[in-house]
């Protein structure tokens, strides 16, 4: 196992005003060895850092549209431009490129409107701790892939009613900030065995709060498979109860399902 202890999703500034970029090194990518590829969770956090440095606030919503592959890709270059918005909130959106061409189109609000009360309606559901739980699939990736920077317990598994409760937290102890968070929000896919391996369409993910380095319990429902698609939505959780974020996608199914 290589676990990296530098947040693989953190960007740089780039050459020119608005643009950032992401040293792709093998933590933020997936897929087979001779084939890596950056997860679709790192793409969105490396978008959400680069907003939050163009604009000095913090994420409140964001849609990424996984428009091409980033198979070797040695960096992404993030630019961003402010479209709307006013004093309090401004509206951003951004766009990603490998090699000069266009593989992500990023949508995102960012600040906050001041004084606020915080209410919290969802509740975290009642499941067994993490103490409590199974370790989770581990034989994903390549070593020092993605898969060696996450430790993962399934809490709940029920595929007839398309419902997973996943506990998750960084090897490494980062925080889960509004960038690690929106990793954890792509988990989407591996939430039904039918699901895996397929590919990611979008992610729309609503960051609430962050909370210092620990478990993350990921409950995703699933809504509908539909034209050979899966769209579902999660919300996150922190370990004492804390809504830390939510988030939907819709992904397409893989041609030939895993075995459960």
């Amino acid at each position: 196992m290589s676990v990296s202890r530098f947040p693989f999703w953190r960007v740089a500034p780039g050459e020119r005003e608005g643009e950032y970029v992401l040293p792709v090194m093998p933590p933020a990518t997936v897929g087979p060895e001779g084939a890596p590829h950056v997860m679709g969770g790192v793409a969105l956090a490396a978008a959400v850092d680069a907003l939050e440095l163009a604009s000095g606030q913090t994420l409140l919503w964001s849609n990424i549209q996984f428009l091409a592959p980033t198979t070797h890709a040695e960096e992404l270059v993030v630019s961003c431009e402010q479209c709307g918005g006013g004093q309090s909130v401004g509206q951003w959106q951004a766009e990603i490129r490998s090699n000069g061409r266009l593989t992500h189109r990023v949508s995102a609000a960012l600040g906050a409107r001041e004084p606020s009360e915080q209410r919290i309606f969802a509740a975290m559901p009642d499941v067994p701790s993490p103490a409590e739980c199974e370790s989770g699939d581990r034989s994903w990736g390549v070593p020092g892939t993605l898969g060696d920077q996450l430790e993962t317990r399934v809490a709940m598994q029920d595929d007839e009613r398309g419902i997973q409760a996943l506990w998750s937290r960084s090897q490494a102890g980062f925080a889960a900030d509004s960038g690690w968070l929106a990793i954890v929000s792509d988990f989407f896919l591996g939430a039904h065995h039918a699901a895996r391996g397929g590919s990611s369409l979008d992610d729309t993910y609503r960051h609430i709060q962050s909370a210092d380095d620990g478990w993350v319990l990921s409950v995703t429902e699933l809504a509908a498979f539909d034209r050979g698609v899966v769209h579902g939505s999660a919300r996150h959780f922190a370990e004492d109860g804390r809504l830390l974020a939510i988030s939907s996608q819709s992904g397409v199914l893989p041609r030939i399902p895993r075995t459960p």
